[in-house]
């Protein structure tokens, strides 16, 4: 199960089970009512068949007068009491009473059986919010399936074409070597490797190789790359600090080249670029449309522009989060957006 079918196993079932429980506690708390009212009329019918037969262990036997009580109802004031007719008597009732502390000690019993009922209750909600949660869950996962399934095989079938279109152009590369067409073709091919390495990513995760890399260099390469690509805009890098780190080198230039396709394809016409490497820190800053919404630019498939699929940044923080990578985004619509790389737990 991937990381978002988790994420939305765990938020439907809490939802499930929030409202179910909610329900129950209603449903209890209704059953407690009534089995106290049960409690008080039973305790009043023993209280009228004491006050004919007088053996009441369990009552204070007491009078008053009969203009101050009243019959058939049952008292409740530091305990329970009610009022009877006294035969022969004209100007008293019977009055009984029961204790405050053996009435507290009768509903702490019930109190308990209801709650030993409803810890049983949701012991068994559990189990139902569970499987109304896979079962809700079944048609998502189903539909994520077959789009797995479809951009595998896209890739399959990317294959051939891609492979035959390297093999030519390395053909003519050697007879056009300093041809500006042949090289800008070569960088669009490399750039359709990318988006399909991206898919790839967007699948599932790469294995990780790790070896000593200078990320500084990686990050002017791939700026230099950037730069054959968009000629119209200005690319500015500066290198403040050494950056080396043991980690995957192509990891970090898909994370690169991801960031700089970014801040190049959605900047201003002659606007700029600027790449740079302080301490443990790479930032990326550009002249750009700037993102409305930071907060929802990672989630997968959200995009703000008609080009793209939405997954460039969805594939750039699970690469960040394999590597230790902790990325930040500053952006203010059509000023620019600036992208902190912090290496620091690599």
């Amino acid at each position: 199960m991937n990381s978002y079918e988790k994420e939305s196993l765990v938020k439907n079932f809490l939802i499930f089970f929030s409202l179910l429980e909610l329900l129950l506690l209603l449903l209890f708390l209704e059953l407690y009512r009534n089995q106290i009212s049960e409690y008080k009329q039973k305790l009043y019918k023993d209280m009228e068949v004491c006050s004919y037969t007088l053996r009441c262990d369990r009552y204070k036997i007491g009078f008053a007068p009969k203009d101050k009580s009243h019959l058939q109802r049952l008292y409740e004031k530091s305990g329970l009491y009610a009022f009877f007719r006294v035969p022969k008597s004209k100007k008293y009732h019977m009055r009984l009473f029961y204790a405050q502390k053996s009435y507290e000690q009768d509903r702490v019993k019930i109190i308990q059986e209801l709650g030993i009922k409803f810890i049983v209750s949701t012991l068994l909600l559990l189990g139902v919010a569970f499987l109304l949660t896979l079962y809700s869950l079944k048609p998502l996962r189903k539909a994520l399936k077959i789009n797995d399934e479809f951009i595998k095989d896209i890739l399959h079938d990317f294959n051939t074409p891609i492979t035959s279109m390297v093999l030519n152009l390395s053909m003519l590369d050697k007879k056009e070597q300093e041809n500006p067409f042949i090289t800008r073709i070569s960088q669009g091919l490399d750039t359709i490797v990318l988006l399909q390495n991206n898919l790839k990513s967007f699948l599932a995760s790469s294995p990780s190789y790790n070896s000593r890399v200078d990320i500084a260099l990686v990050a002017k390469e791939r700026l230099e790359f950037m730069a054959i690509l968009y000629t119209n805009i200005s690319f500015v890098y500066e290198k403040k600090s050494e950056l080396l780190k043991i980690t995957n080198r192509d990891l970090i230039t898909r994370i690169f080249d991801n960031l700089l396709s970014n801040a190049s394809k959605y900047n201003r016409p002659k606007g700029e670029v600027k790449l740079i490497v302080n301490g443990n820190f790479v930032t990326i800053e550009d002249t750009g449309k700037g993102i409305q919404d930071t907060s929802k630019v990672l989630e997968r498939y959200h995009t703000e522009q008609e080009r793209g699929l939405g997954i460039g940044l969805h594939v750039v923080n699970k690469l960040n989060q394999e590597l230790g990578i902790v990325m930040r985004i500053e952006s203010k619509v059509d000023v620019g957006t600036k992208v902190s790389l912090d290496f620091s737990c690599v």
